[in-house]
């Protein structure tokens, strides 16, 4: 038989046993008893997977303007950031893309079906210096911030976003240069 001073002990280690159990919640010792796995928010947003190609891909803070790309410098297909050739370079700067050989661009957004952009672009064809204004109409295709296609009839080029890390010297200047959209 267990004496009156026992069965009080007892009593009482079954009373702090029960509070504990209170404070700290159970956790779950087996993955079906832990339940469906919360994203990573950290490669994601609400636009999608954030995580870099390379890496090293900011978060886009300054979107927008007349196309729904981050500011800064696409290349072309899958030629490297470190060093692309002028004809695979395009500099976003939420007005207009402009090469490396024209300036000043202004994109007219004249139809939007989806992710496709049917747009009409006037540039100064010359990357300084006098030059006449000319026009073009395109269609881009816009897979997310980072990357779109420039369709000009049957033909397409698909260009990614380099982060200003991986481009070299001169075009980080380019890159960073006044954003017409900004004030």
């Amino acid at each position: 038989m267990i004496s009156r001073p026992t069965w009080a002990a007892l009593a009482s280690l079954l009373a702090m046993a029960a509070c504990q159990e209170r404070q700290t919640p159970a956790q779950p010792s087996t993955p079906a008893e832990q339940g469906p796995s919360t994203p990573d928010t950290r490669t994601e947003t609400r636009a999608g997977p954030r995580a870099s190609r390379d890496g090293l891909i900011e978060p886009s803070q300054d979107l927008g303007g007349s196309l729904p790309l981050k500011h800064g410098i696409f290349v072309a297909g899958d030629i490297a950031c470190s060093d692309p050739p002028n004809a695979a370079i395009r500099r976003y700067d939420g007005l207009g893309l402009n090469g490396a050989h024209t300036r000043d661009c202004r994109i007219n957004v004249l139809q939007k079906r989806g992710a496709a952009y049917e747009i009409e672009q006037s540039c100064i064809d010359a990357g300084s210096g006098p030059a006449p204004r000319s026009s073009e109409r395109a269609t881009i295709e816009i897979k997310d911030n980072l990357t779109f296609t420039m369709r000009r009839g049957q033909g397409g080029e698909t260009f990614r976003y380099c982060a200003p890390s991986l481009l070299p010297p001169a075009l980080k200047t380019w890159s960073t240069a006044a954003d017409p959209t900004r004030n």
